[in-house]
């Protein structure tokens, strides 16, 4: 049996289960996601102040970015489909006039045409593939243009957004051909008009024309208008509005997600109070759900909103956020945008539950037969054990920051010290901790993975604390988690803290196991906390064939190979690369068993080891 024959099998199959079936396509939104989006989502997030290395002599300009996602009408839709065919089609014109371009390049390398033969040869190749894609330019998409599984997969990444506007097909051979005349027609050498070409047959991006521009909001900081640039399409769908003849899909409307960067030219983004606006002066939304969110940085927050919405977000009756808020946002009343105005400056939301620094001082204020207490720190294994079983599966404040001031400071992992002045050891950070992830100074221990990480001090994210009490003998230890409680008296929700159930290792290990973890051995422990993976009588840590497939850990590209199960070369068996095919491991149609056949065939052709 060949293995054209196998592979013949496999594609044969697959393709009959996508021709009889509707798949999963994880690289878009699920296709019940769009049954419940707003006819337009408009998001703003201006970028952080960075207070760490701010220079009053050398101030950034305000920046940020843009993410909007709108339903398309079905005109709208319909252009889509057909720019979506006709950029794929012009992205394999160009693939082909590369591949000619750099055959002719390669015979100059290989000394069979020279530099002026081969420049000639570029030339008219260059003026045939030109008049190509005028040609599919130009000509109407047809019933017969299908957009294919090919077609989606290619469009999220390469679709310029720009084509939109005007209708007008773009793609990166336009502005190739362009470079490639001006380099053959300029005063060049012809070796260096030989080396640009080669550059050109390289180049993968090109900035496209800035006189493009779409009608839209105004977005204002300080009075002065945002400027849009790096405009980039994001995702469209549901899928199965996109897929077969466009024509036969002009009923089913599109969201087109895209984003965007922003700038402020000539501003300057410094520690102060500021004011944002924003207008939509040529808006058609009536009728129409839409929503508008507006975010800062870290360490910035709105001080004051105005808004002809009457929907703004927060709301004030919410418990969890209140204000000052790093974020806001409304909805259109009536699908009448109007105008928003609002004043930031420094500061940071105030959460319903506690940040690190109020963690502290409510730490300080518990105290335990008699005892006060101090948020926790670690400086032992055994206190490292003894405090991981107290967690239960959520992230947790300890005793630990990153000070600047320390003579060993240097980001991201010296000068970290101990609320107590205690010796501080790296020992239990998680792996790639810490990472100053933005300014990440503060120290928290992620329940569930029982391993250290920084974190920014002013976030909160419901976390916990874990307290220490300095007792005579043996320390005690408490680890606490925010909690609403209703007070009737008062009638308003308050904020406390309650012990925390921790997380037990067999809960752990039954998530996992839900989560598709590996267990060579079948035994119901995940190989996270198997000692023995295998069941071969060697501990993992002393253990080279951790689940005992004949291929060393080092060379085994898919470890935790279930017991019993054939491997390839590589260490995969079929189950495993059957579940690299599919991320959920189940290809869709009616002949799932010809494809598990087919991949058990061919993992098992694949120079079999045990």
């Amino acid at each position: 049996m060949s293995r054209v024959f196998l592979a013949l099998f496999l594609v044969v199959s697959l393709v009959s289960g996508v021709l009889f079936f509707t798949p999963d396509y994880s690289a878009e939104y699920d296709e019940d996601f769009y049954e419940y989006q707003p006819f337009l989502q408009y998001e703003f997030n201006l970028h952080e102040l960075d207070l760490k290395d701010f220079d009053e002599n050398d101030t950034q300009e305000f920046s940020g970015h843009v993410y909007i996602r709108r339903e398309y009408s079905n005109e709208e839709s319909e252009t889509f489909r057909k720019l979506l065919v006709k950029n794929y089609q012009l992205f394999i014109l160009d693939e082909q006039y590369r591949k000619d371009v750099n055959a002719i390049l390669d015979d100059i390398a290989n000394g069979t045409v020279d530099t002026d033969d081969a420049l000639g040869l570029i030339s008219n190749l260059t003026a045939l593939y030109d008049g190509k894609a005028k040609v599919l330019i130009n000509e109407n998409a047809t019933f017969d243009n299908l957009i294919t599984l090919e077609m989606l997969s290619w469009v999220r990444d390469n679709f310029i957004i720009e084509s939109m506007i005007d209708g007008v097909p773009r793609g990166l051979m336009s502005q190739r051909i362009v470079n490639v005349n001006e380099s053959i027609g300029s005063s060049d050498s012809s070796t260096e008009k030989i080396s640009a070409i080669h550059h050109e047959m390289l180049n993968d991006h090109y900035n496209q024309p800035e006189e493009v521009v779409s009608d839209g909001p105004v977005l204002a900081i300080n009075g002065i208008n945002a400027v849009w640039d790096n405009w980039e399409f994001e995702s469209v769908g549901p899928t199965s509005s996109l897929l077969g003849s466009f024509s036969d899909n002009s009923d089913d409307r599109l969201w087109i997600g895209q984003w965007m960067h922003v700038s402020f030219p000539n501003s300057s983004h410094i520690p102060g109070n500021h004011t944002l606006t924003f207008e939509w002066h040529d808006e058609d939304f009536k009728g129409k759900e839409t929503n508008f969110y507006f975010g800062l940085g870290y360490g910035e927050v709105f001080t004051n909103i105005e808004s002809e919405s009457t929907n703004i977000w927060p709301y004030e009756t919410d418990n969890y956020y209140k204000p000052p808020y790093g974020w806001i946002g409304f909805s259109a009343e009536n699908g009448t945008v109007g105008k928003l105005k609002a004043s930031f400056g420094q500061g940071f939301p105030n959460y319903a539950a506690y940040d690190w620094y109020e963690a502290v001082e409510y730490a300080e204020t518990l105290t335990y037969k008699g005892v006060k207490g101090h948020l926790a720190t670690i400086t032992s294994k055994e206190e490292a054990e003894l405090i991981f079983s107290l967690l239960d599966g959520q992230s947790y404040w300890l005793g630990g920051f990153h000070n600047m001031d320390n003579p060993n400071y240097q980001e991201p992992a010296d000068g970290w010290e101990w609320v107590t002045g205690e010796n501080f050891s790296n020992e239990f950070w998680a792996e790639g901790e810490p990472n100053e992830a933005g300014p990440e100074d503060c120290l928290e221990v992620w329940g569930f993975d029982k391993v250290l990480n920084d974190n920014r001090c002013h976030l909160d994210y419901w976390t916990g604390i874990v307290v220490e009490f300095e007792m005579n003998g043996t320390n005690h230890y408490e680890a606490l988690v925010p909690q609403w409680i209703w007070d009737d008296k008062n009638e308003t929700d308050v904020l406390t803290y309650v012990k925390a159930i921790p997380l037990t290792d067999d809960e752990r290990n039954d998530i996992l196991k839900e989560e598709g973890d590996p267990d060579a051995d079948n035994d119901g422990i995940v190989d996270l906390f198997d000692e023995d993976d295998d069941n071969d009588g060697i501990l993992d840590e002393n253990d080279m064939d951790d689940d005992n497939d004949g291929i060393d850990d080092d060379s085994d590209r898919c470890p935790g190979t279930p017991v019993g199960e054939s491997v390839d070369i590589e260490g995969c068996s079929s189950s495993q690369i059957l579940k690299e095919v599919t991320e959920d491991g189940n290809i869709p149609g009616f002949n799932f068993a010809l494809a598990l056949l087919s991949i058990s065939i061919i993992a098992y052709y694949r120079k079999e080891r045990h």
